[in-house]
């Protein structure tokens, strides 16, 4: 395929070159083939620039079928065996593909159809079921607030007020026990009480049961090492 074969190649293909090249693409590719046009008479020149017009042209992809082939292996001929293109060929070639419509935009997507609403409670629901959970466990009027904040959960109970659960504290003193207060500064528990509360009321697969229930039972420093490992997941 000499060059004159090849611009009529992409004449012939100019649609499907607008659609495959975006705007920037293909001003580029008919920059080398200004660039072809100044080479004139100078066969050294017009094999570079064929060269340069075939380079141009690889972001057409192999979905081009038969535009494709003729660019990716037999183009490398053109460019191989390039000569100084017919002037007149050069210059309709040129005519034609400035000519050449861009593609038009795909049409909008459809909005795809709403999702039905899952069966079963609600996230409202299921919140306010782990909350009347946590405050039917055992507990005692919270102490007035503290400044800086207590190191004990205060949970706000609808019926009750503030209450605090009975594990956090020494059945013995009433005092808050020490693991507890530094668990509960690790959980933050005087930003998020419930979630706080939650952790040591609820099944820890880690510990294989409860916090609170293991309290006494469990070396504090393996209760301490669950609630950092929960921090440090970024579950918290």
């Amino acid at each position: 395929m000499d060059t004159n074969e090849l611009l009529a190649l992409l004449v012939r293909h100019r649609e499907e070159l607008r659609q495959w090249l975006d705007d920037e693409q293909y001003q580029h590719f008919l920059a080398m083939l200004e660039r072809l046009r100044e080479a004139g008479a100078d066969a050294e020149r017009a094999a570079m620039a064929v060269m340069a017009v075939i380079r141009s042209l690889w972001p057409v992809p192999d979905e081009a079928g038969e535009l494709a082939r003729l660019l990716h292996v037999s183009g490398r001929g053109a460019a191989a065996t390039a000569t100084v293109p017919e002037e007149d060929t050069l210059l309709a070639a040129l005519e034609a593909l400035y000519a050449a419509p861009a593609a038009e935009p795909a049409p909008p997507a459809p909005a795809p159809a709403p999702e039905p609403e899952p069966d079963g409670p609600s996230v409202a629901d299921i919140v306010a079921a782990a909350r009347r959970r946590l405050l039917a466990a055992p507990s005692r009027e919270a102490a007035p607030a503290q400044s800086p904040p207590a190191d004990v959960i205060v949970l706000a109970d609808p019926d009750a007020g503030r209450r605090s659960p009975e594990f956090q504290f020494d059945p013995d003193t009433g005092r808050p026990l020490d693991v507890v207060v530094r668990i509960n500064r690790i959980l933050l528990a005087d930003r998020d009480p419930w979630g706080a509360a939650d952790w040591w009321l609820g099944g820890n697969s880690w510990l294989g049961g409860p916090p609170a229930a293991l309290l006494g039972r469990v070396p504090d420093d393996r209760l301490a090492d669950a609630a950092l490992a929960l921090v440090e997941e970024g579950g918290r």
